[in-house]
């Protein structure tokens, strides 16, 4: 089955050597585990633009986890937050929030609107922070980080980032853009398998929130992991096997370099949308992220055309959720992608909209 999905995805070589390197993961209480952990760190934080002072949370946990765990961690009741909601995992947030009483006001975004300045003229009071999935994974969209940065400065809010489908797939710069708190997961970006969590958390965050936090919980209380990792450890047993793929696939991105690796990723995605033109279907308008393209048809024979991909021709795309299950698939460009790959995807797309349309 070729994978082009946004998590997991089709793994590199790199990381396929890291998982078949031996007859089963290592021990990881040892200098030689904790060694490993803190390069990985050196590496993410670099390539995350972090800053001085920031210092990462790794959870053995799903990204939902790693937002809740965020949330609870720098906020209480006595906060109020301002979340994007512009699809499912925009209204992840919101239901973390409302689920343990945490006051916040949403921005409802309509699909196919992109977000823009205006979104937020409604909301002029006080917020404590703002949250975002800064690619919305549900939809395809890519917000516009200088705008969200220029906002939360002009407000004084604490900028909280899930980047869980767009960090080492798009350009970014957590320092530069004031981002207090960025959401990463292995699944996606990172093109590993599933099991790990990334918070990378500013010092400001850390200094003025982290560290002061009264939050109780044994399993998810981020200063228990802050100690721990001064030794390159956790407080529990992480998911060893995705911590190895995870060195792996930083330090293959350290060889190729994050510009080259970036731009490989960028060049399949404009390939594929390049070539998406020659069938019936189109591409929303707002902006995209190089890690997915939303793909829109013009009748609703989307699920019924991921069904024929999967099942007749050993493709594996996104389906979309709710009122666009019939409309919109979703296609991923990370991992062992490549534009030979997308000449496939779209010979197998084109029949497999004829099979469809034919039956």
């Amino acid at each position: 089955m070729k994978l082009f999905t946004i998590g997991p995805v089709s793994m590199t070589e790199e990381v396929r050597a890291a998982r078949e390197g031996t007859d089963s993961v290592p021990y990881f209480r040892t200098p030689e585990f904790s060694e490993m952990m803190l390069e990985s760190d050196e590496l993410l934080r670099r390539f995350a633009h972090a800053g001085a002072g920031a210092k990462t949370i790794y959870l053995t946990a799903s990204g939902t986890a790693a937002m809740e765990a965020t949330i609870l961690n720098a906020f209480t009741r006595e906060d109020r937050l301002l979340i994007v909601n512009g699809g499912t995992f925009g209204a992840r947030f919101v239901e973390i929030a409302k689920i343990h009483g945490i006051p916040c006001d949403e921005i409802v975004l309509p699909y196919g609107e992109t977000l823009g300045r205006e979104h937020f003229a409604p909301f002029a009071g006080k917020y404590t922070a703002l949250l975002v999935n800064i690619d919305e994974t549900s939809t395809g969209q890519l917000y516009d980080m200088d705008m969200l940065s220029q906002l939360c400065r002009e407000r004084g809010m604490y900028f909280i980032v899930d980047a869980i489908s767009s960090f080492l797939c798009d350009p970014l710069d957590m320092e530069a853009a004031g981002i207090d708190a960025l959401i990463t997961s292995s699944q996606k970006g990172a093109c590993i398998s599933p099991g790990l969590s990334m918070i990378l958390l500013s010092e400001r965050l850390l200094s003025e929130r982290i560290e002061r936090s009264s939050y109780a919980s044994l399993y998810f209380d981020f200063k228990s992991y802050l100690r721990n990792f001064t030794r390159g450890q956790t407080p529990f047993t992480p998911a060893v096997g995705v911590c190895v793929e995870l060195h792996a696939a930083l330090c293959a991105i350290e060889k190729k370099g994050l510009e080259m690796h970036l731009a490989h990723i960028r060049e399949v995605a404009e390939d594929f949308r390049r070539r998406l033109s020659s069938l019936p279907v189109h591409i929303p308008s707002f902006p995209l992220s190089n890690a997915l393209t939303p793909v829109v048809f013009e009748e609703p024979i989307a699920y019924r055309v991921f069904t024929r991909l999967k099942d007749s021709y050993g493709i594996m795309v996104n389906p979309t959720g709710g009122a666009l299950q019939e409309r919109s698939l979703r296609v991923a460009h990370i991992g062992n992608t490549t534009i030979e790959d997308n000449a496939e995807l779209i010979s197998c797309l084109r029949q497999a909209i004829r099979d469809v349309e034919g039956m």
